[in-house]
């Protein structure tokens, strides 16, 4: 019964033994022998940890492994062309570019080439902004259709100055009330600065816009019937 408490709480038989050999010599009838004292520590094994539940078992969802397509951004949608000293197509359906332009400063020129764009406003007797703009057509891609700027919210802007000489070739006359057009619709009429200062104002002049050196030097008028 002994050897049966110790084997359960693990007692190793040699720390058992020595136990029985102390009990032995004490309780003999000779001459005492010195008294042994053992001192024997019980350690209890250590239970082992249960294992932690399956998350089918526990009740918590597992939590999901991303997908692809859940961390991939969405495709950006491409620039239009970028503004260079080559003349666009008066009716293009693609908005010109600037990459590169801090749109967050504030207004300021485009780089130096040929807009497709919208006069909007003078600020001053000597600043115009202008924005650019692309031909869209209508009636099942007949050539009737009409000019759109960039979508609303969109920052795309610019505002340069109009230089002293700048040429105005207006797609109206200079009094509104002619047609003087080539055969691309574009104005063949000089006109004077004060008649594009009033015209740019009005906010409803499409012309391809020239720009040198921050200025703009030259503004021919697109004819929209």
């Amino acid at each position: 019964m002994t050897f049966d408490l110790f084997r359960r709480a693990g007692v190793p038989a040699a720390a058992v033994a020595l136990l029985s050999l102390t009990a032995c010599s004490g309780s003999s009838g000779g001459s005492a022998s010195p008294t042994v004292t053992a001192t024997v520590t019980v350690t209890a094994p250590a239970s082992p940890a249960e294992p932690s539940p399956a998350p089918e078992d526990s009740g918590t969802p597992a939590a999901e492994t991303p997908t692809a397509s859940a961390t991939t951004a969405a495709p950006r949608k491409p620039a239009g062309p970028p503004i260079t000293d080559k003349t666009p197509a008066p009716f293009g359906g693609t908005l010109q570019s600037d990459p590169g332009h801090d749109f967050t400063k504030g207004l300021s020129p485009s780089r130096d080439g040929v807009v497709r764009g919208q006069l909007v406003a003078m600020h001053d007797e000597n600043v115009a902004e202008y924005r650019p703009i692309k031909y869209v057509k209508e009636y099942g891609g007949s050539t009737t259709g009409h000019f759109e700027g960039p979508p609303e919210g969109d920052v795309t802007a610019f505002a340069a100055p109009l230089a002293k000489d700048v040429v105005f070739l207006s797609a109206v006359g200079c009094d509104g009330k002619d047609q003087t057009i080539d055969g691309r619709y574009l104005g063949t009429q000089r006109c004077s600065r004060d008649k594009l200062v009033l015209r740019a104002d009005k906010g409803d002049l499409r012309a391809l816009i020239t720009v040198d050196g921050g200025q703009i030097v030259k503004v021919t008028e697109i004819y929209v019937a």
